[in-house]
């Protein structure tokens, strides 16, 4: 059997001594039966501290791509897979990484060997740990709140030797192997939503196709995670939310939700007010009121919803109606603002049947 050919994919941004720790894990990577590393990519989103030249010294067999600004995560991979397209135009699947991780050297096996198995799969999630406490999860996939919320799913659980893979509402970005048919298809992420939830981005184009979703146990990488609402990116958190309503809902399922959707802003002014975070709050809806934006964002839409096959009640059918992410402990969330949200949800999805 021919070995398929797989691509790694590291954006950095002054990543210093993390990019070289991850790019020693991959080249010390075992390969195995059903496919090859034949292409490692780094992509440089224009870093001041050097990291770019050190790839260049210390790993001559590393692509390297330089962007002359900052790309963010989601263009920065583009950028890369591009870059794949030109030069191993015959990859079979791509692996993105985030410079802050490193791989186990059998990580690639259990990958491939599932997505060969189980060809209506279109993104397979190492097991993430941390890489502090390797016997703690980091992720076992992530979920996706109704409202249009992304949360990691087993942080600091202690690892089960039982652990089988699942079916995840979307993958991490973090260590991910995708099947490149399916970029071919969809496209990877979008580059304008620069960083945060362009992973969901990516799983929910592939579930509205009818394809799966899947961490796979077998295969693991090593994070070095920090636990917590990332305020200082509020703004794209926000931004991309509301990206991913506009886009992937129905407009049947928008109306439906619209009452809870009107409410979750308010909560979030309020929170971002008490955090002093209300400009950018402020901002992210500011992105949608420009009117190029806007006709992106449409036409996005209609490219979607034209080619997805399955209704919303299916889409939607799994996802969360309560924020459940460990290190948000306020006893409003706990006892108000989840409840409330969780109750609409548990009616209105009953009511959805488009």
């Amino acid at each position: 059997m021919t070995p398929d050919e797989v691509a790694i994919l590291v954006v950095c941004y002054n990543a210093g001594a993390l990019l070289e720790r991850c790019l020693a894990s991959v080249v010390a990577a075992e390969d195995c039966d059903g496919a090859r590393i034949g292409r490692i990519v780094v992509v440089d989103n224009a870093s001041t501290d050097g990291a770019a030249e050190g790839v260049e010294g210390r790993f001559p067999g590393v692509d390297l791509v330089r962007s002359e600004k900052n790309l963010g995560f989601a263009g920065g991979n583009v950028l890369g897979w591009d870059h794949v397209c030109r030069v191993a135009p015959d990859v079979s699947y791509v692996y993105l990484l985030n410079q802050d991780a490193v791989v186990a050297p059998d990580f690639l096996g259990p990958l491939v060997s599932w997505m060969r198995d189980h060809p209506g799969t279109a993104t397979a999630q190492s097991l993430l740990l941390l890489d502090d406490d390797r016997e703690k999860v980091n992720s076992l996939g992530n979920r996706s709140h109704y409202l249009g919320f992304g949360f990691v799913t087993g942080l600091s659980e202690t690892a089960r030797d039982d652990l089988k893979p699942a079916a995840v509402d979307y993958t991490s970005g973090a260590a991910v192997l995708v099947r490149a048919s399916v970029v071919e298809q969809v496209g990877l992420f979008e580059p304008e939503m620069f960083m945060y939830l362009e992973d969901a981005d990516l799983s929910w184009k592939a579930r509205q196709i009818g394809l799966e979703n899947v961490m796979v146990p077998a295969s693991r990488a090593y994070h070095q995670y920090e636990p917590g609402v990332p305020m200082h990116h509020y703004y794209y958190l926000e931004r991309n939310r509301g990206w991913l309503l506009l886009v992937y809902y129905r407009s049947e399922t928008l109306l439906l939700l619209c009452p809870a959707l009107v409410l979750m802003e308010m909560v979030q002014v309020g929170f971002a007010l008490m955090h002093g975070h209300l400009r950018e709050k402020l901002g992210s809806w500011g992105y949608f009121l420009r009117s190029q934006r806007l006709r992106r964002i449409l036409a996005l839409r209609r490219a979607v919803q034209a080619r997805r096959t399955i209704d919303d009640r299916a889409f939607l059918g799994n996802f969360a109606g309560r924020i459940e992410y460990p290190t948000l402990t306020s006893p409003l969330l706990r006892y108000v603002v989840n409840p409330l949200f969780a109750a609409y949800w548990f009616v209105a999805r009953r009511l959805i049947r488009w």
